[in-house]
């Protein structure tokens, strides 16, 4: 699954104790700001002082991800990738039923399966659609875990004949993707927010699937016109602007 960054405000509003209060302010302003590494160091102090605190793990991995998401070096990518597992996980451990951890653990889990074999995220990929399904049950208003299960749709319904294949060996009842379904997480996500370039590249190629060339290339076209602020994001611009190029 890719994973992706979406509104950076999101990341700020998580319930903690006022005992918190002031040390999560200043960490969450330099998160909202992009200060990824400045939030790094705080949340290692309070770490130090303060371990096993969901709300210190959470955003430990938030950083450790928008850090991969910034990364120029593959090598830099990976291991901020597996240190947001690492610290997400610690917090799952603790409590795997408080909805914020629920998310992070997704978009952390889905981050690092990204780059294992196709055998492996077919395996992960189950695990991805329950876990996603509940965080939106839980947080409705959230797009994140809606975009998750658009490119989950997407991209299962995309396997080819080997990977198929892979599935029903996995699996007595092998995960089904449907552009269909694709289409209406990916609306959901882009409704919720309209700004993530991302989502705009991931329904238009949805659309390019079920027919819909008029509306992708509609959504293509309004995708490049978005801030791009991390290299994944970047990638899908140089992506959309050829499609658009080609179209013309």
């Amino acid at each position: 699954m890719v994973i992706f960054s979406l509104k950076f405000l999101l990341i700020a509003f998580f319930f903690f104790s006022s005992s918190f209060a002031q040390d999560f302010s200043t960490i969450d302003k330099n998160l909202n700001e992009l200060n990824f590494q400045k939030a790094l160091e705080l949340l290692e102090e309070l770490d130090n002082v303060k371990p096993n605190n969901i709300n210190v793990l959470m955003r430990l991995s938030i950083s450790h991800h928008y850090l991969s998401e910034m990364a120029i070096q593959k090598k830099e990518d990976k291991e901020n990738a597996q240190k947001a597992l690492k610290y997400i996980n610690h917090a799952f451990s603790l409590n795997p039923n408080d909805p914020n951890v629920l998310k992070w653990y997704v978009i952390a889990l889905g981050k690092t399966v990204e780059e294992e074999s196709i055998r492996k995220q077919i395996e992960q990929s189950k695990n991805i659609e329950q876990l996603s399904l509940k965080v939106i049950e839980l947080l409705p208003d959230d797009e994140f875990c809606y975009n998750i299960m658009g490119q989950w749709h997407y991209k299962l319904a995309s396997l080819g004949k080997a990977s198929r294949r892979i599935a029903s060996f996995l699996f007595s009842e092998p995960p089904q993707g449907s552009f269909e379904q694709a289409r209406f997480f990916l609306e959901k996500s882009l409704e919720l927010n309209p700004d993530y370039i991302g989502t705009y590249y991931w329904l238009g190629k949805t659309h390019l699937k079920l027919g819909n060339e008029e509306k992708a290339y509609d959504l293509f076209n309004r995708g490049i016109l978005l801030d791009r602020p991390f290299k994944r994001e970047e990638k899908l611009f140089q992506e959309l602007s050829n499609i658009v190029k080609k179209n013309n």
